[in-house]
Parts: structure tokens; C-alpha cells; sequence
């Protein structure tokens, strides 16, 4: 191949990667004058959680694409181009810092998506708030991250909420009265959300053992022997995808034979794949096959659009796009303060992963899915509504 050919290709190879790289800004579509909205996105796109910062990107050029194929948002009757700008937080609560701050000084977004892990989000939520600029962290379930900060929004429940769900389940429901519970002491919504259940569980009459171990450990089997000792009927393991796994597969080598019980950190699709989570429960924002005519309509658009099913991390996404839009609709401005003032003032919004009010705060009163893996698969068990039923102590089993 002659030499200018050569170069011809590489340059061309170097601009499809400058295109498809996650940092690029977003075009806006079509519109080149009115009001801009500046957006930012925060989320992993290196080191172990990139998987769910590429379904964050996706989602998020998908529901701003389509909110402006639809003229959305608008002020003043005219529409309001938007320009989102994707940054990486290395899964680092610096970096998720560090990013905000960027963010609004270089690109003066008026508002932030992301990050989505509760550690990740907190550090994030802590520098969008000294900045005032409101920042909606679409899974986030610390309390902390919106704790007296008036200008951070969450999309999902809380884990006093989910924990409350999870310890009357098992106490009630599951009619258990021993429980184990194996945090990741390193982890914010691992601690969070193993407090919440402990204290539920106990309310109804229940006994719980907390055990923890370091954010970097792997090997279980030591913990696991002792964690096992009192023989538990119910292994709960607030916890990553993958440290979940790892926890119950040792756990079944060693004999145990219970029910494994999660959180909403668990992918339903990685442990409906492993024999050793049959019967297990866990908690879930969404899922395909959501009741509501929006979640329909969002699955079938999305498939349509993308040629693959969406995902919750998808999901929650869209809704937090979709919030931020309407505030700039309702205040008919992108000014930061001006949007934090309309998410608050906001009418009960029909989201994709339900419907959903900021009452007080920045917490959304809203549903959660208690899912269980059988045969391979899982099955939406029910939708629970907050507030869910008053503790009425169960008989030991």
C-alpha cells in the first residue's frame, strides 16, 4: 500500500477512536441557537465498574436524543439544546470529586448525573454542593449523600428503606429467626445497608451476627467458618456483584445450605446463573418487565434504538436525565440554583423505574422489587411500596 494511503488510514482509525471515546461531549442535535444546557455526567469508565459506566453513557445519549427529538426541555416556548459531557471518575471517590469540580469550572454544566456507587457518589455530592449545582446520583442508597445537602438528588431508594423491606422479608415472609450478616467494611453501602437490615430484623424478633471483611480480601474461607459457626439459616451479603458471589460459593463448599439474601448491589443476571443462588432474594430498582405503561414504553424504544435490551443502571439513568430536563422546562432556565429550586418543587414524576415525589429532601418516595433466582432465572416476586407493613414479631420457626 503506497505510503499516503498508510497515513490516510491511521488518521482516519485515530478520528473513529477520538469519536468513540467516553470523554468526547455529546453533540447537540440539529439546534445551534436558544438556551443550552450543559450537563455533566460522572461514572466508571476505567477499573472495575466500567461495565456500568458504559450503560450509564449509552443511557444517557439515549434520553437526551430523544428529549430533544421531542423538543425537550424548553424555556421560553423554545427548545433547549443540550450538550452532556462525560467524565471519569476511575472508581475513586477523589476522582468522582476531582470530576465535579472539573466539570463545573471547564465545562459550567449546570447540573450532574452520577457518579452511581454510594462512596463514589458521597465524595462527588459533597463538591456539587460547596459549588451549588444540583447533582442527581441515579443508584446511589447512602443516606449520607443527600444529608443537609440541599442541592443533591438521588433517583433510587434509600438503604433505610430497602434494609427495613429486607429484615421484615426474611423475618416475616421467610419466617427466619438466624441470620449472618458479611459486609464489606470498606464499603459505604455495604455498612449502610447491613446497619438498616440488622435493625429491622431484630425489631421483629430476629438474631443477627454481623461479620466483616477488607475492601481488597478474597479469600473467605476463614471468615466463612466462623460466620458459620452459629449455623445460620440466612446468609445476607450486602455486597458487590462479585464479592457476593465469591461469598456464597464458599459458603456452599463449606456446606451451607440456606437462603442467600442481597441487596441492590446484585446483578440479577450474573447470580441467576450460579446453581449456588437458587431460592435467593435480593432487591432491584427495575427490571425488564416492570409493570407501567413508561417502563413498556421504554424497553420497547430503547430495543428499538439500540438493538439490546436496556439495563437498570440504564434505567435509573433515564430517569435522572429525564428530572433534570423537566426542572429546566419548569424553571425555564439552566441556572444551577434555579434547577435545584424546580427538582424540589417537581409533581410526583412517572419514571421509568416508578413513579416518584421529593417530598422533603432529596429523597424520592418511591417502589422497590424483591426478586428471586429460580431455575436459572429470576422472578419479580412483588412491588413494595413505601410505607411498607408495621413489624408484627413472627413465632421462631
Amino acid at each position: 500500500m503506497p505510503s499516503r494511503f498508510r497515513l490516510a488510514a491511521v488518521l482516519i482509525a485515530l478520528l473513529a477512536l477520538a469519536l468513540a471515546w467516553p470523554g468526547r461531549p455529546q453533540p447537540a442535535l440539529a439546534r445551534q441557537n436558544g438556551p443550552e444546557l450543559c450537563l455533566g455526567l460522572v461514572a466508571t469508565f476505567s477499573g472495575e465498574g466500567f461495565r456500568t459506566g458504559r450503560d450509564a453513557l449509552e443511557a444517557a445519549r439515549f434520553a437526551v436524543e430523544a428529549a430533544q427529538a421531542a423538543g425537550l426541555p424548553a424555556i421560553d416556548g423554545k427548545p433547549c439544546r443540550v450538550t452532556l459531557f462525560p467524565a471519569d471518575d476511575k472508581d475513586s471517590p477523589a476522582e468522582a470529586a476531582r470530576a465535579v469540580r472539573d466539570l463545573v469550572a471547564h465545562k459550567k454544566v449546570s447540573a450532574v448525573i452520577g457518579p452511581y456507587p454510594s462512596g463514589l457518589a458521597n465524595a462527588a455530592a459533597l463538591a456539587a454542593d460547596a459549588a451549588g449545582v444540583p447533582l442527581v446520583a441515579p443508584s446511589a442508597t447512602a443516606a449520607v449523600v443527600t444529608a443537609g445537602r440541599p442541592h443533591i438528588f438521588r433517583i433510587a431508594f434509600t438503604d433505610a428503606f430497602q434494609g427495613l423491606v429486607l429484615g421484615r422479608l426474611a423475618r416475616q415472609e421467610l419466617r427466619l429467626s438466624r441470620v449472618t450478616v458479611i459486609a464489606n467494611g470498606d464499603s459505604l453501602s455495604s455498612a449502610s445497608l447491613s446497619k438498616a437490615f440488622i435493625e429491622a430484623f431484630i425489631a421483629c424478633g430476629g438474631q443477627a451476627r454481623l461479620f466483616t471483611y477488607a475492601d481488597r480480601d478474597r479469600d473467605f474461607a476463614g471468615l466463612l467458618e466462623k460466620a458459620l459457626a452459629a449455623k445460620p439459616q440466612a446468609l445476607f451479603l450486602p455486597n458487590a456483584t462479585k464479592e457476593a458471589v465469591l461469598l456464597a460459593l464458599a459458603a456452599r463448599k463449606q456446606g451451607f445450605t440456606g437462603t442467600l439474601l442481597g441487596g441492590d448491589t446484585w446483578d440479577g443476571r450474573e447470580v441467576a446463573r450460579l446453581a449456588a443462588f437458587n431460592g435467593a432474594y435480593f432487591v432491584a430498582h427495575w427490571r425488564e418487565g416492570a409493570p407501567g405503561e413508561r417502563s413498556r414504553a421504554y424497553v420497547a424504544a430503547f430495543r428499538a434504538a439500540r438493538k439490546r435490551p436496556p439495563t437498570e443502571i440504564g434505567a435509573l439513568t433515564q430517569d435522572a436525565v429525564d428530572v433534570v430536563l423537566a426542572a429546566v422546562s419548569r424553571a425555564g432556565s439552566t441556572a444551577p440554583k434555579a434547577l435545584t429550586e424546580a427538582l424540589m418543587a417537581l409533581p410526583p414524576h412517572d419514571g421509568v423505574t416508578g413513579t416518584f415525589d421529593f417530598v422533603d429532601d432529596g429523597n424520592p418516595v418511591k417502589s422497590l422489587c424483591i426478586t428471586r433466582v429460580a431455575d436459572g432465572g429470576t422472578n419479580l416476586e412483588t412491588h413494595v411500596l413505601p410505607p411498607p407493613a408495621p413489624c408484627q414479631p413472627a413465632t421462631a420457626p
